[in-house]
């Protein structure tokens, strides 16, 4: 573990430590909601209504 002195020390230009230049965090598209087209939607959707269209059915009898 790195100390808060080598932290500073690195910081002003120690030579031990290399290049510490901030990292990248990455794209930002893996932090995005996935998309889902409209007609996968819709399908997705209406097979949702019908599974619970038929458990009230089934609930009735």
């Amino acid at each position: 573990m790195i100390s808060h002195a080598d932290v500073g020390y690195a910081q002003k230009g120690g030579s031990d430590y290399g290049d510490v230049s901030p990292v990248p965090l990455g794209s930002k598209e893996s932090h995005d909601p996935p998309t889902v087209k409209l007609g996968r939607w819709l399908r997705a959707k209406s097979l949702h209504s019908i599974m619970n269209e038929h458990k009230m059915i089934e609930m009735k009898v």
